[in-house]
């Protein structure tokens, strides 16, 4: 199979390995659609803690089925699929509370084994899931990434009829904003290029501004999620709580950067201040809430490229036009 190999900070070449060969409890996926991510990006640069080279990225993917192992049963070659890329052990004392993105033996596809910018890739059969007509390859990649979504709004409690204020209108900040008006909130976004502006508003955003003066309201929120993990927008947002309002931090800031806060507000105001980190138990969840809405996720794809054309994936992930990148690794070539 062609895949996409890294073989050190700024280095890849397209190259032949080996067909996977799935074990007794895995699948085979042939992989159609594959999203790139910020995590991706800080892996090429050499910039991820987890990693070592060579390395074939990917963990954001769908496809069909082309093989399954000798103990796996409810799958079959040909089943449209998408699966949580991340392997966990199931008895440490962060999978007993369910952090499975916590697991001290945890492993993960595209990060430290083989992923999914290739014609194939091997996941374990118990991550997968089988997903219906309705949805196609495209949408089985941007379960992923709605999961990662859905956990933050777990362990932010996040509940309907309130207001949310969303820092960054990227792929994750746009998910946000989707899965919170879906609960029935009221959500405002910042985020500085007027085209991401723009699509925030397309998606049902109450007001979209390229700072909190702009959104033509000085209300405080009950909810603030951070999506950009700029230091300005963290430090921003921490003093844009309501009495028991949650900030909850998804966006990756620098490793070893600190920010001041209040502790007297967070004490007097009873604030929560919460981060969330990869998908933990949500993959079937956001499975399951797709196909509600598959439309505003569709949309959110706007750039299509072959595993030939992975700088321009890069290049194209750094400009504001960019939301969702994904790679074709099957595209015009023969199985």
């Amino acid at each position: 199979m062609r895949a996409l190999e890294l073989t050190g900070p700024g280095q890849h070449h397209l190259v032949e390995l080996p067909d996977p060969t799935p074990g007794p409890d895995e699948i085979v996926v042939n992989v159609e659609s594959s999203g790139v991510c910020g995590t991706d990006l800080r892996i090429v640069q050499g910039d991820y803690g987890h990693i070592s080279f060579p390395l074939v990225i990917g963990h954001e993917f769908g496809g069909h089925v082309s093989a399954v192992g000798e103990r796996v049963t409810g799958f079959a070659p040909g089943d449209l699929v998408g699966a949580d890329p991340n392997t966990y052990c199931g008895d440490c004392e962060w999978c007993r509370r369910r952090a499975y993105n916590l697991c001290e033996y945890w492993t993960a596809v595209g990060i430290t084994r083989t992923g999914a910018l290739a014609e194939k890739v091997a996941v374990s059969a118990r991550l997968a899931v089988r997903l219906p007509d309705s949805l196609d390859a495209e949408t089985a990649a941007l379960i992923e990434p709605l999961s990662c979504v859905l956990h933050a709004m777990e362990r932010g409690e996040v509940e309907g009829d309130r207001t949310m204020l969303v820092y960054g209108a990227g792929a994750i900040g746009l998910m946000a904003l989707v899965a919170a008006r879906a609960r029935g909130l009221d959500v405002c976004v910042v985020e500085p290029h007027e085209r991401r502006q723009a699509r925030a508003l397309e998606l049902g955003a109450a007001a979209s501004a390229c700072d909190v003066a702009g959104l033509g309201t000085d209300e405080q929120f009950d909810y603030v999620l951070d999506a950009s993990g700029a230091l300005p927008a963290i430090s921003d947002g921490l003093g844009r709580l309501r009495k028991r309002g949650t900030f909850i931090q998804m966006g990756v800031a620098p490793t070893a950067a600190l920010l001041p806060y209040s502790p007297y507000d967070l004490y007097e105001k009873e604030w929560r201040i919460i981060g969330s980190n990869s998908v933990a138990d949500c993959y079937r969840l956001a499975a399951q809430t797709m196909p509600t809405i598959v439309d505003d996720m569709r949309s959110l794809i706007t750039h299509r490229v072959s595993l030939e054309d992975f700088d321009e994936a890069v290049s194209a992930m750094a400009s504001p036009d960019a939301i969702k990148v994904h790679l074709q690794p099957n595209q015009g070539h023969q199985q």
